[in-house]
């Protein structure tokens, strides 16, 4: 809309003169004008559509026929703003040139070139472009503000303050203006008139709980601690809630080199969770740099840390703080829960926290915690195969089969968006037990040979496919390499080498069998899930003839998980009794 007020307000003037002078070319000119008109106005559906690249086209073609149109030049500098590949000297002169030729009454204009000046770092040819426009009841405030940012940028505090009274002479007074002549007067180290403006803003806004603080920090600044004190406390006397009155105690303290009080004073503003966030976020950084390297300070560095995940939070950086602290001293998964539990409840789109919350779950064997969080993830992120592969696995270890195969069976959906190769196999490996475990398994089979398409490595797969074909008496051969490929890769994995074992047992081959076996049971850590190795080798030791170490197999067996009714049948009888 702003375009379109341009161009009525500049109406192709080279146009309208040689229409008014009569010339034999006005029909030429005229042509050209239609000409002009169509590519310009064309220009600004293609800017509206976003099509950068075919409005730059199109007011090329319309400063070939309107070379001093000043609409399609300020529209092709701002095409210039906004990334087109054009240099800087260009769109500079394009802006020059367009505001010149409006002779400097289109402020609009004027205001985007001395912005594009200060985004260059030309703030000396920024400068008398936002003077100018000062001088326009419209675009006063702006200027000033542009002005005043200006000075700041460059530490000019003579000029800022210059630009600030000028200001308030255009204007009159008001708090934002005397607000920042305070500010001002503080980096120039003018205290006293600081001082002056901070107690006027406290007669003039007796409910704003700043600047009684700013008083304090004025004489606080200028040396005067004991008068700095008392004003604090006069401050904190009216309103003890002040959150100003709470910073000005770190500053007060680091100037009395008071370290013990300045990092009372930083935690409790940290913990404050009134204060901005960012304030808290800074005092943190900086507590947590100036702590660096004693223990007892990173002790206390946790112990805040710890106190904030109990706190609600609805920013992220403090728990990604504290997870990148505890990286950094190389803490244990476990040792980042809290502050991936903080993320989730902020964000619960936040995966790596998810599937850090899922691991401890499973750690914990709590799969009815892991089985959640997923779902959750699922209902956030449908596409997202992992959801899906340790739902359902987790599932399928607390023998909930039917949902275990369903969650898998959604799953299946998201293969074919899934690029991850190595997920996908071991999806369908996960998927293929539980299809075993439910009793298909001419299935399974199928779901494990896909599995070893998209990862021809994948030990669990080989493994568990192999276990399951030796179980059932089928292909063994194809079993035992399955199996002796996975020892390549894990030779010491006493749940592979009994597999290998296994099948030889299988096969008939009771000696080679034993001698993987016994390979395997001194690396076990006799958990309950070591009962069904052990029970292996019991079976190996009874074809061997060795009845006693069969025996013995048995019962440790049998003491680390309860037995089978045909582990009972082995032990009473000695004898070797097929599932």
């Amino acid at each position: 809309m702003a375009l379109v007020l341009c161009i009525l307000a500049f109406p192709l003037m080279a146009g309208a003169q040689a229409a008014q002078k009569a010339t034999p070319a006005s029909k030429e000119s005229a042509e050209a004008d239609g000409k002009f008109r169509t590519y310009y106005l064309e220009s600004v559906v293609q800017r509206e559509k976003g099509n950068h690249t075919g409005q730059y086209q199109l007011l090329k073609r319309a400063l070939e026929l309107r070379p001093e149109a000043p609409e399609a030049l300020f529209d092709l500098a701002m095409l210039g703003t906004q990334g087109a590949v054009m240099e800087s000297d260009e769109v500079e002169q394009l802006f020059q040139k367009a505001i010149a030729l409006t002779q400097e009454q289109n402020l609009y204009y004027m205001e985007c070139y001395g912005k594009y000046e200060m985004t260059l770092g030309k703030y000396e040819e920024a400068v008398p472009v936002f003077r100018k426009l000062a001088q326009n009841d419209l675009k006063r405030e702006m200027a000033f503000q542009m002005l005043a940012t200006i000075f700041e940028r460059q530490q000019q505090y003579e000029d800022l303050l210059g630009v600030l009274e000028d200001w308030e002479k255009a204007e009159g007074e008001n708090e934002e203006i005397e607000n920042m002549k305070m500010k001002t007067l503080n980096r120039m180290r003018r205290y006293d008139d600081e001082i002056v403006i901070a107690e006027k803003l406290m007669h003039e806004n007796p409910d704003n709980e700043y600047y009684p603080v700013a008083r304090a920090e004025a004489y606080l600044h200028k040396g005067d601690t004991a008068t700095a004190w008392k004003a604090y406390k006069e401050a904190v006397a009216a309103n003890p809630d002040n959150l100003s009155a709470q910073v000005f105690r770190v500053l007060y303290f680091q100037s009395l080199n008071d370290e013990e009080r300045l990092l009372e004073a930083i935690e409790a503003v940290i913990m404050n969770n009134s204060q901005p966030n960012d304030l808290r976020v800074s005092m943190m950084q900086s507590l947590m740099s100036s702590l660096k390297g004693s223990k007892k300070g990173e002790m206390q560095v946790e112990r805040i840390f710890s106190n904030l995940m109990m706190q609600p939070l609805i920013e992220k950086q403090f728990p990604q703080m504290y997870a990148q602290y505890l990286a950094s001293k190389n803490r244990p998964d476990s040792a980042f829960v809290p502050c991936m539990r903080k993320l989730l409840e902020i964000d619960p789109t936040e995966e790596q926290a998810r599937l850090l919350m899922v691991q401890e779950a499973l750690d914990h064997k709590d799969y009815e915690e892991a089985v959640r969080l997923c779902k959750e993830g699922i209902k956030l992120r449908p596409s997202r195969l992992i959801f899906y592969h340790i739902g359902g696995g987790a599932l399928y270890q607390e023998k909930r089969y039917a949902e275990s195969l369903e969650l898998f069976q959604y799953g299946l959906e998201q293969v074919p968006a899934t690029k991850d190769r190595e997920r996908v196999s071991n999806f369908y490996s996960s998927y293929a037990d539980a299809l075993h475990q439910a009793g298909y398994r001419d299935k399974a089979y199928a779901y494990y040979d896909s599995a070893l398409v998209y990862n021809p490595s994948n030990v669990i797969c080989l493994n568990n496919y192999a276990y399951f074909l030796s179980l059932s008496s089928d292909r063994l051969d194809d079993a035992r390499k399955m199996s002796a490929r996975v020892l390549k890769i894990e030779p010491e994995n006493p749940t592979y080498l009994d597999t290998y074992a296994w099948i030889l047992f299988m096969q008939g081959d009771y000696e080679q069998a034993r001698a993987y076996m016994e390979q395997a049971m001194p690396l076990l850590e006799d958990e309950p899930e070591d009962a069904n190795l052990y029970e292996h080798a019991g079976d190996i030791y009874l074809m061997l003839g060795r009845k006693k170490e069969a025996q013995a197999a048995w019962q440790k067996a049998r003491k680390l998980a309860p037995p089978s009714k045909t582990l009972k049948k082995k032990i009473r009888s000695s004898k070797y009794i097929k599932e």
